[in-house]
């Protein structure tokens, strides 16, 4: 009975913590995705660089089938192009200044993490010159480096919005 006790003071002792830690690494990471929208925003290089891991990062996305579909009506075949491309954030970035303003906008964010991996996926809507331009589903991974979270993959799906518009956040919760 008494090694049962023990036991039961240690594990009260050290449940708390471990949901503390859960916590406040969905905070670092939920802070990570608002520093991924800010340096967008700004413009900051050097910010945006920081989040992501040294050495290879994914980067890629796929248009959505409907939305490919759209373009293959309006380019032909020939001109519309694959629905995927790849890049990467550097490139990304880079991108940005052929804009006036840019805004990548987040919400319905899920985390899923385990103290050194983590997935994260949500919605957003890319925004050019203060018009959206495209939107759909974004998957970051991340790895906690050297006690630091740091992205390892950015993989998104793109609905152009030229086509399909995004549709009412109640609705994109219930996924």
């Amino acid at each position: 009975m008494e090694k049962f006790k023990i036991m039961l003071i240690l594990l009260l002792t050290i449940l708390p913590f471990y949901g503390q830690q859960k916590t406040d690494n969905k905070n670092i990471i939920l802070a990570i995705i608002d520093d991924y929208s800010k340096s967008v925003i700004t413009k900051d290089s050097i910010a945006f660089y920081n989040l992501f891991n040294d050495g290879n990062v994914t980067w890629c996305a796929g248009y959505k089938d409907r939305t490919q579909t759209k373009e293959i009506e309006a380019k032909g075949k020939t001109n519309a192009g694959s629905n995927y491309f790849s890049g990467s954030y550097k490139g990304f970035m880079r991108g940005l200044f052929r804009y006036k303003s840019s805004e990548d906008k987040f919400d319905n964010i899920k985390i899923i993490e385990d103290g050194t991996v983590a997935s994260v996926t949500m919605d957003y809507s890319f925004w050019a010159d203060d018009k959206m331009t495209n939107w759909g589903s974004k998957y970051l991974n991340l790895i906690k480096r050297d006690g630091k979270w740091k992205i390892t993959s950015v993989i998104y799906s793109l609905e152009l919005i030229q086509y399909f518009k995004q549709p009412e956040f109640k609705e994109r919760q219930r996924k």
